[in-house]
């Protein structure tokens, strides 16, 4: 049973956060998404993170990213990554979303552009570009 009651605490932490990091279009970090419903990714842990690759970080408040797995899966709209460390991640490009950037807690890595441009030719398909 998904506990939204401690989601929800928390989520009001984050809101009451003054301080904004500042990704870069590349960057892993590692995000507060938290419990989401059905289907939509969530987070783990006390944090309730997982991690989220930045696609575009031009707003003052908020970015746009997409939240990665460490479960492999091989789908239409998933795309399967290496980072820099040697680990393999499924970045899962049809739950592209918007994030404030008060829910970045850590960040991870730079994706390389190798592995980025992958990424982007998987966000064409999807959108039809």
């Amino acid at each position: 049973m998904k506990d939204f009651d401690s989601w929800n605490k928390k989520k009001i932490k984050i809101d009451g956060n003054e301080k904004y990091n500042h990704p870069k279009e590349k960057e892993i970090w590692w995000c507060s998404v938290g419990i989401n419903v059905g289907s939509e990714v969530f987070g783990k842990g006390d944090d309730y993170t997982r991690p989220v690759l930045v696609i575009n970080a031009e707003g003052n408040e908020s970015f746009i990213g997409i939240p990665l797995t460490s479960k492999i899966k091989s789908r239409k709209y998933s795309c399967i990554i290496k980072t820099n460390d040697g680990k393999l991640h499924t970045a899962l490009i049809y739950q592209i979303r918007s994030f404030d950037k008060r829910r970045l807690t850590e960040y991870k890595y730079t994706l390389s552009d190798e592995e980025y441009s992958n990424i982007e030719i998987y966000f064409k398909k999807l959108y039809k570009l």
